[in-house]
């Protein structure tokens, strides 16, 4: 998958000049999924932990998406914690989502994006290619 002008990685989006933490500083609000164009849309807005010049949405766009799979939250946590990044990771397309692992070098295309939540939610993306907008 090609990023473009941007990297996921931890609980990090880092733009070429700016760095933002998805898991302290950011709710997440949900996610869409267009099934006819293959578009997948995540959404953050600014937690109050978000600093002054961090007040901004930010939505990735996967385009062109050649999977996407869910593994379910776990019942036993609150629903509070349904909005927090925990981590986003990378899996190899045959491996199981629960291997996931993080790497320092740029990811290779063929890898899986896996976004796990605190409330044990996670889901994995692979498509074509992926911007950003902050708003």
């Amino acid at each position: 998958m090609k990023l473009n002008g941007f990297k996921l990685h931890s609980i990090y989006l880092d733009t070429e000049i700016e760095s933002f933490d998805l898991h302290n500083c950011f709710n997440f609000v949900g996610l869409d999924y267009d099934i006819s164009s293959r578009t997948l849309r995540l959404r953050w807005t600014p937690s109050s932990y978000a600093p002054p010049g961090e007040r901004r949405t930010i939505t990735v766009i996967f385009q062109q998406v050649t999977h996407f799979s869910a593994e379910p939250r776990d019942p036993a946590i609150p629903f509070t914690e349904d909005d927090c990044l925990e981590s986003i990771c990378f899996a190899q397309p045959d491996s199981p989502t629960a291997s996931c692992f993080e790497t320092q070098s740029p990811p290779t295309a063929d890898l899986h994006y896996v976004f796990s939540f605190m409330s044990g939610f996670s889901f994995r993306v692979s498509a074509d290619t992926a911007q950003y907008k902050i708003r």
